[in-house]
């Protein structure tokens, strides 16, 4: 029970970064690697603002807002001029690679490299029969599931959150039927700010951070997404769960050293078996080719 309950947990955040790098994926068809910058970058932020004596709350927001408009401004000033220019995608994936190792550098430089953490004092658990949670994991975990919550609830029942779901439906289509195709582009970088930057400070707050977490973060988000299905917003949350929970089972049976080559395997087997994702649609082999 204990490894099912630290399983979920976990998975709940790599659920929520999957779902944020989802979010300009299926819109945009960005691969947005620098929201590894962002994820790395923003506790710094956030610490920062606690040296100075900011309430935690406030830190907090602030950190979260500069997340988003970081990743607001990776559309604004790199991936719009690119794509007025019709740059291929693998330009995009590229530039995005320089603007992540630009922030992780900007960071290592600003705060230094050793690993820090956002709480202070001792450490307590909180024990509910044979489950033994820390203090940190239960704010976590309802963090992540209100995150999903209202994301879910938004793209289903509100009309923006329709105009979303088209736009990563067909954006050509999108755009002739006049509707704002760059706004919605740039609102998919802002929720995926938001969304990232929600799950870097939790797992900063609980494990601790340091200039080089986000790539190794994001590469666990893509392998979710692709579990769970690249086509789908749903498929990257159960990817990230089945994850959570396989990484968690592989840490008591086996050992922490096997957690990356056990979840690369994983996604060798579906790569090969199963392409298109739990989640995602088949199509018939003349549209794949």
């Amino acid at each position: 029970m204990q490894v099912a309950v630290n399983g979920i947990i976990s998975g709940l955040t790599i659920a929520v970064l999957a779902l944020a790098f989802t979010a300009v994926y299926l819109p945009t068809r960005v691969f947005h690697i620098a929201l590894a910058g962002i994820y790395a970058a923003v506790p710094f932020i956030a610490w920062a603002g606690l040296k100075q004596g900011w309430p935690w709350y406030l830190a907090a927001v602030t950190a979260t807002l500069t997340g988003v408009t970081l990743s607001i401004s990776c559309e604004v000033f790199n991936h719009q001029p690119l794509e007025r220019k019709r740059a291929l995608p693998g330009v995009h994936l590229v530039s995005s690679l320089g603007i992540n190792m630009i922030l992780v550098q900007a960071a290592a430089l600003l705060w230094g490299n050793e690993p820090k953490i956002l709480r202070t004092g001792l450490d307590t658990v909180l024990k509910t029969g044979d489950v033994v949670l820390s203090p940190t994991q239960l704010p976590a975990a309802a963090v992540a599931l209100l995150l999903l919550a209202g994301f879910y609830v938004w793209l289903r029942f509100s009309n923006l959150g329709l105009q979303f779901r088209g736009l990563a439906d067909n954006p050509v289509e999108m755009a002739l039927r006049g509707h704002n195709v760059r706004r919605l582009r740039l609102l998919a970088f802002g929720i995926s700010g938001l969304l990232a930057s929600a799950a870097s400070l939790t797992t900063a707050f609980d494990l601790g951070f340091n200039p080089y977490t986000g790539l190794p973060a994001l590469l666990l988000a893509v392998v979710a997404m692709i579990i769970g299905g690249r086509q789908s917003f749903v498929g990257p949350v159960v990817g990230g769960l089945l994850l959570g929970l396989l990484r968690s089972e592989v840490v008591w049976f086996l050992s922490a050293r096997w957690q990356e080559g056990v979840t690369f395997l994983l996604l060798g087997i579906f790569l090969l078996l199963r392409p298109e994702g739990l989640f995602g649609p088949k199509v018939r082999l003349e549209a794949q080719a």
